[in-house]
């Protein structure tokens, strides 16, 4: 007979799995820029590659592009995403060696050392979730890092890295030119979920008789 507890902590821990594979698998950050004209473009960055959306009269191109064939500056924001991405497959690696533990205890009782790594596993996925989350929040100033780099031989250009969106993680900005916004996206969202998952996990299985034979 299937044991209810482990059941709900193994759906807890693929749940939180799936959001990291959202997470190494798309966009981290983005920005977007609302023209008086009506154009919209938008810029999604991960690891590896910037994906750039223009919408025009309702027309829509789509390009993806590696950071070398961009002109600018990433080194200071690679480093960044690189480190969220390690954490992220980091989680994955325990929330998936959790799941064939408590898997394991879906019809049969899960030792006592098998019990000390399913929690040791679930603990570090928690950890690493909560580094990857925290690591994208540095981003900003990264951004401001490259820009000081990258306009480093022109000292008024330089003093213009000194904006809102290289200080706040997001914000939206508004002139005669129309509306600039910035923050977030899909890879960051869904790691914050798998963290909040994850963080639940590890109460329950503390709280409830995941163990109990």
């Amino acid at each position: 007979m299937v044991k209810v507890f482990p059941l709900i902590s193994l759906i807890l821990c693929v749940l939180a799995a799936v959001c990291t594979i959202i997470g190494f698998s798309t966009y981290w950050y983005q920005e977007k820029i609302e023209s008086v004209d009506g154009s919209v473009s938008s810029n999604y960055y991960k690891y590896n590659k910037v994906k750039g959306i223009l919408t025009f009269e309702g027309n829509k191109t789509t390009t993806t592009s590696s950071y070398d064939d961009i002109d600018g500056d990433f080194s200071a924001q690679l480093k960044f995403y690189k480190a969220a991405l390690s954490m992220d497959i980091l989680a994955f690696v325990n929330l998936f060696f959790s799941a064939i533990y408590m898997g394991m205890g879906l019809f049969k009782g899960i030792s006592p050392a098998n019990q000390g790594k399913l929690k040791n596993s679930l603990n570090a996925a928690t950890v690493f979730l909560i580094i990857a989350t925290f690591v994208v929040l540095g981003l900003p100033k990264a951004r401001r890092e490259d820009c000081e780099s990258y306009y480093s031989h022109n000292d008024t250009l330089t003093n213009s890295c000194s904006g809102n969106v290289f200080k706040k993680f997001y914000g939206t900005e508004t002139d005669e030119l129309g509306k600039y916004s910035w923050g977030p996206t899909t890879a960051w969202i869904a790691v914050v979920v798998g963290l909040g998952i994850s963080f639940f996990n590890n109460i329950f299985v503390y709280c409830t008789p995941v163990f109990k034979n």
